[in-house]
């Protein structure tokens, strides 16, 4: 039953998302962008929010985590260190064990925060796109549930996550822009003036 904790954590997480979406439909509203936003700058600011969030979030996990699961792994590796040649490798298994599930623990309970987050109305799609008064309820429901699982895991994903997200679209844009500095269109034009 241990193996499948996950497995059975992250299905009660999306049938409770699922619910809750539904059942609030669109009063669950993200934060407001100022007017005259362009999307791509909004989705830039949404995702330095985001970064912020995921820095707040990997401290306070890391503070938990240390105080749940400290304890036994300092005695696990204790008893590594002190333990013969043929008990060393059951010691080794039983600490990397440890280890393993505390990874687990630590990535189920940033999901977790990561949705607690999306749910208070931090979203990183909702700001960018709009919905036009014809779009349907269960339209809505299905992007507001994209909408909170991507950002609850770019949150459990990390800071270093949406780091790399935001070095991918630098380097994007500025590819963008050399193209467009050396485009044959923009020569042609600032010679004929």
């Amino acid at each position: 039953m241990e193996k499948y904790v996950g497995r059975i954590w992250m299905a009660v997480l999306a049938v409770a998302l699922a619910i809750v979406v539904l059942v609030q439909g669109d009063s669950l509203t993200p934060i407001e962008i100022p007017e005259g936003a362009t999307p791509f700058r909004t989705a830039l600011v949404q995702l330095g929010v985001l970064y912020v969030i995921a820095l707040f979030v990997e401290r306070s996990l890391e503070v938990l985590i240390k105080a749940w699961r400290q304890a036994e792994k300092t005695r696990l590796e204790e008893k590594v260190r002190s333990s013969e040649d043929d008990s060393e490798l059951a010691a080794e298994k039983n600490l990397q064990e440890y280890k393993a599930g505390t990874q687990r623990r630590t990535l189920l309970l940033g999901l977790t925060l990561g949705i607690l987050v999306s749910l208070a109305g931090v979203r990183l799609l909702g700001p960018i796109f709009e919905f036009a008064d014809a779009g349907t309820t269960f339209q809505r429901a299905v992007f507001q549930f994209t909408d909170i699982a991507l950002t609850a895991g770019l949150i459990a994903g990390g800071s270093a996550t949406i780091h790399e997200l935001m070095a991918l679209i630098d380097d994007f844009l500025k590819t963008s822009r050399k193209r467009a500095r050396n485009s044959p269109i923009r020569r042609s034009n600032a010679s004929a003036r």
